[in-house]
């Protein structure tokens, strides 16, 4: 009887083993090395857009609109009777 026990805990131990905790343990490492892989991509695009910022362009100062009207483009409005 002692015998029949002492297989059935150690076949309880093994199923929760390798059924339970191995895959956790993997599906926990691969998310750990998917964070870290969108963690390096975050850090290499904000690399890339400060490289970008610190390079001065002329296209952003006349890509600005003036608002300011002049008289040359003001048209009177005339009444039509």
């Amino acid at each position: 009887m002692k015998i029949i026990i002492v297989i059935i805990v150690l076949y309880l131990l093994y199923k929760l083993v390798f059924d339970f905790i191995v895959p956790v343990s993997k599906t926990a490492s691969q998310l750990k090395n998917q964070v870290n892989q969108m963690n390096q991509a975050q850090q290499e695009q904000v690399r890339r857009q400060q490289a970008q910022a610190s390079k001065p362009t002329s296209k952003t100062t006349s890509s600005t609109p003036s608002t300011a009207t002049t008289d040359s483009e003001y048209i009177d409005f005339e009444d039509v009777k």
